[in-house]
């Protein structure tokens, strides 16, 4: 299926989900659910169609199961103008995915995860920035290179949405403080594997410090 479908009547040409990105979302999100990244509802995705529609974004609906995705609990977003093109509603977050790629313009998928061990670490630490996955390993300071750190605040809220979008102007992921983890990436894999290499090292620092 192309980024593009056209309509019964044969005149009008309407935005579709590709059947590959659909299965890229079911198979990404599956995978991070497996692993404890996400659970129930929580988190969220997206990608750029690009192609043909280089401003729209395919994004997880509010309220979908992630482990259990199916195309219709993904929809369409214009990133320039916010507005809703195809399905949803879009989930509470993607104010913050819409700010992360007017910010990003190289991004093209964000996966927004709640992983536990790095949620475990974030209380035992009560958010010392200065501590958090600090280990005298090579991988960790590859990895943790990467993060940025966004403060408390309301999920879906504005405040929230461009606290993280400024975090992610230099790192491809964003800690955010009593909420969690968002991954920014090439793909919805990339972003996946980043999340994992940094969950790894929180399971490491608790095993190393318990």
């Amino acid at each position: 299926m192309s980024n593009q479908q056209q309509t019964a009547n044969g005149g009008d040409i309407q935005p579709a989900i590709p059947a590959q990105m659909a299965e890229d979302f079911r198979a990404v999100c599956r995978d991070a659910w497996t692993q404890g990244l996400l659970s129930g509802c929580n988190g969220n995705a997206s990608q750029r169609l690009g192609g043909h529609a280089p401003n729209l974004i395919c994004i997880t609906r509010s309220g979908a199961s992630k482990g259990r995705l199916a195309t219709a609990d993904c929809c369409l977003m214009d990133v320039n103008t916010g507005a809703a093109v195809l399905g949803g509603p879009a989930s509470t977050e993607s104010g913050m995915h819409l700010a992360i790629y007017r910010t990003r313009p190289d991004c093209t998928a964000i996966l927004h995860t709640h992983p536990r061990r790095l949620l475990a670490l974030s209380l035992r630490l009560a958010d010392r920035h200065e501590d958090f996955l600090r280990l005298p390993l090579f991988e960790a300071d590859v990895w943790r290179a990467k993060l940025g750190f966004a403060p408390a605040l309301p999920p879906g809220t504005t405040d929230l949405a461009e606290a993280v979008a400024e975090a992610a102007k230099g790192k491809d992921a964003v800690w955010m403080e009593g909420h969690g983890l968002c991954c920014l990436g090439r793909s919805l894999s990339d972003a996946l594997c980043l999340a994992e290499e940094l969950e790894h090292l929180a399971a490491l620092q608790i095993l190393a410090t318990a």
